[in-house]
């Protein structure tokens, strides 16, 4: 009797334990080859950027994992419907295995992936993984599409005590008997003891991230409900980039969670408080597989006839973390100089991009998306959109965030600020949110280039602007 083989085209399921598309793989087939594509269409033109760079420390990672197993990961580079049914052919393999995608550039590519392997007659086998429950899974009474995360939330949650509850395991199956290198990559891979440290990323793989929601769990999450909103204190899990690529399962990170709240009933408030946090990341990957436009065009219509009357000058400012509005400028900083950004400056630096400087979203969505480590397409857009009041479930548009109580509420003693902004070090704390307001300013730190209360007002002009032409 014949062996039955199978591919498994890792991709962002980078990781043994609790895969559900490798475990549903394992239970249909003798042997398996390992796979890894760097497909030039997804990894743009920059191999240096953090979410790059962190994406090859994982995958080396992986690949030192499986070695250690006996099993050799086959890394090609190429477009994957060539690359899958050269292996197909090689290895003679009956099933291509791989993790269901949400953004339409993804679903495209694996649509025609699937018709490649169909006609080399193998069969495809893709299974939802990157989310714990996919988006035709959580629907209202009326099997429509929730818009408001409150209600999607309640059933997400009521979906979650109903299923069955399965044990996280680790695949152990042969590799397939056959010598089959790797491409000479131009795409140069670290090893498993290099640093992702220029800047300052975390190390990538399965081991990192079980240290990290660990760590998160014994240390931080009792208080999580609090510490969470405050930059200078490390009161996040700090384990979006882990689950931006599936280092990390998310069920995973549920079950632990729970286990822990279960046997500690005074962390369950900071439990449930960071578990709701991550059905929002769930939330916005349906909102973008039922609605793909939204990456680039607003979910609410009404806003397309919002004036963006921002200058390029003054995106330039924000970008380079030179507004003079400190708490602003200390989230683009953390951005350039660590590849993250703590995630209520991110709602900040949003939501003056938009509002004080009338900058279209979208333009802020790109750059935080080129520059995070944890880029996501489903949570970027979602949180941009959140921020712009354009989205579903949005803030309302009149709600503008002032930059400088923002700064006094969140970083009181101005640590998170003098962090990242080495102008501002020397200053006394009761001028650290208004430098402006010293008595001699420091001079190497720019004045506000655009003055609140003025941009307030101009802002809610154009949101009313917009609504009435669109009504």
């Amino acid at each position: 009797m014949s062996l039955v083989r199978g591919l498994h085209w890792f991709r962002n399921d980078l990781r043994l334990r609790d895969n559900t598309t490798l475990l549903a793989l394992a239970d249909r087939v003798d042997e398996w080859l390992p796979v890894f594509i760097f497909d030039p269409g997804f990894l743009g033109d920059d191999p240096d950027l953090p979410r790059v760079r962190f994406l090859k420390d994982c995958v080396s990672r992986l690949r030192d994992d499986l070695s250690s197993r006996g099993v050799a990961l086959c890394i090609r580079e190429g477009d994957p419907a060539e690359v899958l049914t050269r292996l197909v052919d090689e290895t003679r393999s009956e099933i291509v295995s791989f993790g269901a995608a949400d953004t339409p550039l993804a679903r495209r590519r694996d649509e025609a992936v699937a018709a490649a392997i169909k006609k080399v007659g193998a069969s495809t086998l893709v299974i939802r993984d990157h989310t714990v429950f996919g988006p035709e899974e959580i629907r209202t009474k009326q099997d429509g599409v929730y818009s408001v995360y409150t209600p999607y939330k309640n059933a997400w949650w009521a979906r979650w005590f109903e299923a069955p509850r399965h044990a996280a395991k680790r695949v152990r199956l042969p590799a397939i008997a056959l010598e089959l290198k790797s491409d000479n990559l131009q795409i140069a891979l670290s090893s498993s003891t290099s640093s992702t440290s220029k800047v300052g990323l975390p190390a990538g793989g399965e081991i990192a991230a079980a240290r990290r929601l660990k760590s998160f769990l014994t240390d931080s999450i009792s208080d999580y409900e609090v510490s969470r909103d405050f930059p200078a204190v490390d009161g996040t899990s700090r384990l979006s980039p882990y689950l931006r690529f599936g280092v990390i399962s998310p069920r995973r990170c549920f079950d632990e969670a729970l286990a822990l709240g279960a046997a500690q009933p005074a962390a369950m408030e900071g439990v449930r408080k960071w578990l709701d946090e991550l059905v929002w990341r769930e939330f916005y990957a349906m909102v973008l597989a039922n609605s793909p436009r939204v990456l680039t065009q607003n979910f609410r219509r009404e806003y397309d006839h919002l004036e963006w009357s921002g200058s390029d000058a003054e995106f330039e400012a924000w970008r380079l973390g030179k507004t003079g509005y400190p708490i602003v400028d200390a989230g683009m900083r953390q951005l350039a100089q660590t590849g993250w950004m703590h995630n209520r400056v991110r709602m900040i630096v949003a939501s003056f991009l938009t509002k004080d400087l009338l900058i279209d979203w979208r333009r802020g969505a790109r750059h935080f998306f080129d520059s995070l480590v944890d880029g996501d397409p489903a949570s970027n857009s979602g949180g941009w959109q959140w921020a712009a009041s354009t989205g579903t479930d949005s803030q309302p548009y009149f709600r503008i965030f002032n930059p400088t109580l923002q700064g006094q509420k969140w970083d009181p003693e101005g640590i998170y600020i003098r962090r990242f902004i080495p102008e501002l070090r020397g200053i006394e704390t009761r001028f650290i949110h208004a430098p402006w307001k010293a008595k001699e300013p420091p001079i190497d730190y720019p004045s506000p280039i655009v003055d609140h209360s003025i941009q307030r007002e101009r802002a809610l002009d154009a949101y009313r602007s917009a609504r009435a032409k669109g009504a």
